[in-house]
């Protein structure tokens, strides 16, 4: 290609991405309406439960939460604007029990955006999220309180998670649970959780509220949940809590599920959007912004040298020009795909 063209090239992409981890996330006052009022006592601990149209297994997941033995807590319901009865089961509760407090999203404003308000109107000393289909055993949040204040060096307490299927049922794990995360050195633990991205179980894990407001929370690309655990990781130490017992419901409305980039972009951004789903690219740019962030917990240099060891694997190689390719030239990128798939079957067959 001549040198023109492929500055040109250089140009178009850049300029497509250049704004790509500059999302914009909006403020609680725009995006909810609720006639609930917040009880003036200051729990030490908020959760908060992002939900959409979660009818089928929300009731289970608020009962296993108000059924702690560890009871200084608000719960705090955002809806996405549901379309079924979630709205009714959840106020329900609210009328029942002054811990549950209920907002009503006036627009689906993306799963990252709702994850993010529980965060802003949380209240506590520590945060958990917790989502509308898994359930926690009744000495949970009395473990992961306990581990977090006999060490001030750790910055996330969480569970050992037990994979259930929709009627409850154990089932083997789903996907691989990243490793604790004990390393004194910042850019090692940067260096860990990048390195062993997967199922991301952590996130629901027991976080101190102070070191969620140093990092960028959930931003409106799928997966940005493995950049918030990384930041977490460079700034902190995480621990396993045996004694918590997480279960992670699989069914199949998960969002893991949703095959389609497009539609797993409109999930997580509460519309369908090309940048949004160049998920590997926004997910690069954005540990790379990470790993600069710090500098007084971790030189910049060092966080991004652990960074390389993630990007030049072959596979994220592979992902970054897919997704480039996907930019420049929809059909072509599909054909490669097409045939990566087959070159996959034909290893396996």
């Amino acid at each position: 290609m001549p040198q023109c063209g492929m500055y040109l090239v250089r140009k178009r992409v850049w300029r497509y991405f250049n704004n790509v981890i500059n999302f914009e996330i909006a403020r609680p006052k725009e995006i909810y309406k609720t006639d609930q009022v917040m009880a003036d006592r200051t729990p030490r601990v908020s959760l908060a439960m992002p939900v959409y149209n979660g009818e089928r297994f929300v009731s289970e997941a608020i009962v296993s939460i108000l059924s702690q033995t560890f009871s200084d807590f608000e719960l705090i319901i955002t809806d996405n604007c549901s379309t079924d009865s979630t709205g009714t089961i959840v106020r329900d509760f609210a009328a029942r029990d002054p811990r549950v407090f209920y907002h009503r999203n006036q627009r689906n404003i993306g799963a990252a955006n709702n994850y993010n308000l529980g965060f802003k109107l949380a209240r506590g000393q520590y945060l958990k999220w917790c989502a509308c289909d898994d359930l926690i055993n009744p000495g949970h949040l009395a473990a992961l309180v306990a581990a977090l204040e006999s060490d001030p060096s750790l910055g996330l307490a969480h569970g050992q998670t037990i994979c259930i299927q929709a009627d409850g049922r154990t089932i083997p794990m789903v996907g691989e649970e990243m490793p604790e995360i004990t390393e004194t050195d910042p850019a090692e633990r940067f260096g860990k959780a990048v390195m062993s991205f997967g199922t991301c179980f952590q996130i629901f894990g027991l976080f101190r509220i102070d070191l969620l407001r140093r990092t960028t929370l959930h931003r409106p690309y799928y997966s940005s949940d493995e950049a918030l655990l990384a930041e977490a990781a460079l700034l902190s130490r995480f621990k396993r809590v045996p004694e918590a017992i997480f279960y992670n419901r699989e069914h199949d409305h998960r969002s893991i599920h949703i095959d389609s980039k497009l539609a797993r972009s409109s999930w997580q951004n509460g519309e369908a959007s090309r940048k949004a789903a160049s998920e590997h690219l926004n997910l690069l740019l954005h540990l790379y912004e990470i790993a600069g962030r710090h500098p007084e917990v971790v030189s910049p240099y060092r966080a991004r040298l652990q960074l390389i060891r993630f990007v030049k694997r072959p596979e994220q190689l592979s992902r970054y020009a897919l997704e480039i390719l996907s930019f420049l030239s929809p059909t072509i990128a599909q054909q490669a795909k097409s045939a990566i798939k087959l070159r996959g079957s034909l290893k396996t067959g």
